[in-house]
């Protein structure tokens, strides 16, 4: 993620001099391409940005600038290059120097930490234990990708987690970067034995695209995350591959169905499993999505136990030093009906927002626990839960959405705010229906051809709710139908009324392709300001750092991660949020 911190705290400070030097090389990894996700933390207590002058420089435009979004005949999507970014990181960065590509400069205002998180180990066990180690690997040390496929994952999301660490001096001339492995339990277990010990979501990986309303094996975000058997155990592999998150001076990797690993925010080595200061049970397993509430200075988190009659939800509600606040002890619960299959979660100044859809559940499922064997979603309207935040004094609400004959389901909720009597959600839908009949599972390198992306890649565009919590009904309208991804606001808006909407967004229009391009969409006037890369380039998520003394809401910068398929290397990409079209205004190789 982008995180945000003050002054002193442990990410403003710079690398060692003696390992500043290193090369940062095999950065090739699904930052650019893949399900990354993150959080952009913006209160005092976290990792900061802070912006003290304009920005001055300029780069020559790279790529197509665009102002109506839309199909962009000019960039033909290489796909074998977009392929190549599924490939294992088989070497970790403890630090190296990065400095803008001629022609480009960082800007001097731009203070702190980028931090992000994605699935980046697709051959089990590619990096090897210490030579001292009296336990070496059984099938040897790591190999390439695909040379022994019982090593190589079915689902990029399956693969373990790296995290990403760019630091920006503030000097305008440098950045520091860093990239480790999270070393979870399974991930150790994989390296000492140099084999894939972990296989319990192969059956339904094998089930193919199709399965969940096209969306159970999403290529970016599958519905079906994790084997159903509850609490800490061999089938539920905690891959810590989903989402960063800062707050209270921690750093945490995060993971649907299971519990965060702590970070140090300097070094990215892995401090173990959290249970948040004895506030999780050891089966008690956490969402991966904290909502940041600029206002009271609070970090939102929430878990999901799930069974077939019926899930509980819990909410925590923490202060700025991540202790739980004090009014009902931090925390509250309610039950929903049926499996909820929750996997994102927005807030306003007094409800915590869910979309639940219909799942059913087989009779098999007191004994088996393959999700894609057990569940079922149900072509019928999804469930909005309104709980109350701590303190609203509020009811909670159960909402049908309208089915239009797309399922309500894995969708990313970019931002929610209250209007007088009416919330507005914003979020990025996915439709899996579009897909071929093909009932082929997913195998690496996934997708090589556009064939292959359109029938592994669910359609995603852009819609805004509307609740009426006068007459607890709802209703929606899309935005735009431009496949777009990883949705993000300007984080001192988070619960807020909210204006442009930053995304990744595919290079042709409405249909379905890999995220390529970055985009500034503008909810009122429906209109966008894009930049495309180049066909072989993709970029990941967008990142907002906001300026600090900023003349507008939008004023700051986009940061996003870009790789280039043909190289097999990644750049750091900084953008003018408010003139995205004008392309970048400095790039930083990350090797």
């Amino acid at each position: 993620s982008l995180v945000r911190r003050s002054f002193g705290c442990l990410a403003q400070e710079p690398a060692p001099q003696h390992i500043r030097s290193m090369i940062f090389r095999q950065i090739v990894l699904s930052l650019a391409v893949l399900q990354c996700a993150s959080a952009f933390v913006t209160n005092s207590n976290c990792y900061k940005f802070e912006t003290t002058s304009a920005l001055s420089a300029s780069t020559a435009d790279v790529g197509v600038p665009s102002t109506m979004g839309g199909d962009d005949s000019s960039v033909d999507v290489d796909f074998e290059a977009y392929s190549k970014g599924y490939k294992t990181v088989f070497t970790e960065v403890p630090a190296a120097e990065c400095t803008a590509l001629p022609g480009g400069k960082i800007p001097s205002d731009l203070k702190g930490t980028y931090y992000r998180a994605g699935p980046a180990m697709f051959s089990a066990g590619s990096i090897a234990p210490p030579k001292t180690s009296i336990i070496q690997p059984r099938d040897g040390p790591p190999i390439p990708d695909g040379q022994n496929p019982k090593r190589m994952v079915q689902h990029p999301f399956d693969a373990d987690g790296g995290v990403l660490g760019v630091t920006f001096q503030g000097n305008g001339e440098t950045a520091t970067a860093r990239y480790r492995y999270v070393r979870t339990v399974a991930m150790t277990n994989e390296r000492r034995k140099g084999q894939r010990l972990y296989r319990a979501m192969d059956p339904t990986r094998e089930l193919g695209s199709n399965i969940g309303e096209g969306i159970g094996n999403d290529l970016h975000t599958p519905l079906f995350r994790h084997h159903l058997l509850p609490g800490l155990n061999k089938f539920r592999k905690n891959t810590s591959n989903t989402r960063t998150v800062f707050w209270g001076k921690r750093l945490l990797s995060m993971w649907e169905g299971g519990q965060p690993f702590k970070l140090d925010g300097l070094a990215l080595s892995t401090e173990g499993r959290s249970q948040l200061g004895g506030i999780l049970k050891e089966e008690d397993p956490m969402g991966a999505k904290m909502v940041i509430d600029p206002v009271k200075n609070h970090a939102l988190l929430y878990g999901v136990k799930q069974d077939a009659r019926s899930s509980e939800v819990t909410v925590y509600e923490f202060n700025d030093s991540f202790r739980l606040i004090e009014q009902q002890d931090g925390k509250t619960s309610q039950s929903f009906p049926g499996f909820a299959m929750i996997s994102d979660m927005a807030a306003t100044e007094n409800y915590s927002l869910f979309v639940q859809p219909q799942v059913s559940t087989a009779m098999q499922f007191l004994v088996v626990k393959d999700p894609g064997k057990v569940l079922t979603v149900e072509k019928a309207p999804s469930t909005l839960h309104l709980v109350p935040r701590i303190g609203s004094g509020k009811e909670a609400k159960s909402i049908s959405i309208p089915f239009d004959g797309v399922v309500e389901a894995e969708m990313q909720l970019i931002n929610a705010y209250e209007d007088g009597d009416s919330i507005i959600l914003d979020a990025i839908r996915m439709d899996g229906t579009k897909k071929s009949s093909s009932t082929k599972g997913t195998e690496w390198p996934f997708a090589t051809t556009r064939e292959e992306y359109v029938n592994t890649a669910a359609k995603r565009s852009l819609w805004r709710y509307t609740v009426d919590l006068r007459s607890n009904s709802v209703s929606k309208e899309m935005l735009t139908d431009t496949q777009c991804f990883f949705g993000v606001v300007n984080p001192n808006q988070s619960t807020l009324p909210h204006g442009p909407i930053y995304m990744a967004i595919g290079a042709k229009g409405s249909e379905v392709s890999p995220p390529q391009g970055v985009a500034r969409f503008d909810p009122v006037t429906k209109t966008m300001d894009s930049w495309m890369p180049e066909g072989y380039e993709f970029c990941g998520e967008p990142m907002f750092a906001p300026k600090e003394n900023a003349a507008s809401e939008d004023d700051g910068y986009i940061l996003t991660v870009l790789f280039n398929g043909k190289t097999e290397q990644s750049e750091m990409v900084i953008l003018q949020s408010t003139d995205i079209s004008a392309g970048p205004v400095a790039r930083l190789p990350l090797g």
